[in-house]
This record gives structure tokens, sequence and C-alpha cells, in this order.
């Protein structure tokens, strides 16, 4: 495995905790807008958000279509008010401050770019993207970051990675590893790409069927001692 020339590190729920940094936005903007805010809040606008995003990866919606939509649907649900466009607005700016890493992933990230050139591969917004990644601590140690928004496709779209590459000139597919905790995004787009991809899998969850990675970890930190 030590083959590799670059690392393709997804962000969300694989370096940075994106139930924390949603947690806390979507509680300053329900402040911001006078609306309440509890487990049951929390919990509906996260299912709310992931049938959306799921259906962005499946190509059934546009980006600016999620963002409105996922609050149109949540606000309408508690009878919230406000327009969803304000609340896209104010819980996007409230989201970049939530820059919280999880366990080992500055030290993994500070580890591998000592043999490794890393580059983030995530879908998002790209000023929203940017100012977390950029005031994460692990920051220092990537060489790039590669968001859907700028791409014009999210993973795991053919043209998501069509990008990556396009960035990537003389790069080869076969000298890169990606690693994501999402099979629909991560390691499907890994494999419609040809590049191989480890699977950050915490929760010892099964791998779905059509879907294939060249090995699991179950911490960051066993990636080191993969690619040793």
């Amino acid at each position: 495995m030590s083959g590799y020339k670059i690392l393709l590190f997804d962000n969300d729920g694989t370096l940075m905790d994106f139930e924390k940094a949603q947690e806390q936005a979507l509680k300053l903007t329900c402040g911001e807008m006078g609306a309440p805010y509890g487990e049951e809040v929390r919990d509906a606008y996260s299912r709310i958000n992931d049938g959306w995003w799921k259906r962005m990866e499946k190509g059934e919606c546009l980006k600016d279509e999620l963002q409105i939509g996922r609050f149109a649907d949540f606000t309408r649900a508690f009878a919230f008010r406000g327009d969803p466009v304000e609340w896209n607005r104010r819980y996007m700016e409230n989201l970049g401050k939530g820059s919280f890493l999880l366990p080992q992933a500055e030290e993994v990230c500070r580890v591998l770019s000592r043999r490794y050139r890393l580059y983030v591969v995530t879908n998002g917004v790209a000023v929203t993207q940017y100012r977390r990644i950029q005031h994460s601590a692990y920051f220092p140690y990537i060489q790039g970051i590669f968001v859907s928004e700028e791409a014009g496709a999210p993973k795991p779209s053919r043209a998501y990675f069509d990008y990556v590459f396009s960035r990537l000139p003389g790069e080869k597919p076969e000298d890169m590893l990606l690693i994501g905790d999402s099979p629909s995004a991560d390691l499907l787009g890994a494999n419609r790409a040809g590049i191989d991809c480890c699977w950050y899998n915490p929760g010892g969850l099964d791998l779905p069927a059509g879907v294939f990675c060249s090995f699991q970890i179950r911490s960051l930190s066993e990636l080191i001692e993969k690619l040793a």
C-alpha cells in the first residue's frame, strides 16, 4: 500500500466532527431566528438535511434547491417563522464557525504529510468549507481543498472526480487513495473514478452491496499502520 503518492481525505465524518458543528450551527441559528431549540428540533433537522443530501448525491436536486428546501421542510415541520433563505444564510454562516476535529485527525495528517501529499475532497458550500478547514488544526498539513460547489458536481459523480484530476495534472488515479466514511459518496465515487479507497468505519457497519473498498479502518490511527 506504500505505492500511493496522494491521499484524498473526506472532511465531514472523517477528519471533522460534522454532527457537533451542525448542532452548534442550528442552535445558534434558532436563537437568532427566535425559534426554540432542543433534541427534537435537532434530530428532525438532521433527518431532513440527510434526506436532501442523499437526493443531491443521486442527482435529484441541485445545491441551491437543497439549501433552501431543507429549511422550507424544517420550518414547516415546526411552524417556525422566517424565510427559508434567511434561515439558510444564517445557518451557513454559523456552520463556518465549527472546526471540530475527530480524534487523531491532526496527528494522522501530520504524520502522513511527511510521506504523502494530502488533499481534502468534500461536498458542501465552498466559503463555508474553506472557513472551517482553514481554521482547523490539520490545515497546515494539506496541499489543497476540492469542494463540490466549485467542481459543479458532488461526490460520488464522476464529474466531481474529473474536476479533482484536472487540478492534479500528470497524476494517475492508481497513485491515489481516498479515505472517507460514506459508502454512498466517498467509496462509490472512488469506485467510479478508478481510485483505491479506505473506508473509515468506526461503527463496524456492513459494506453495502455494489460498493467496494481496498481496506477498512475503525480508527484514524490505523491508517498510519496500514500505509507503513
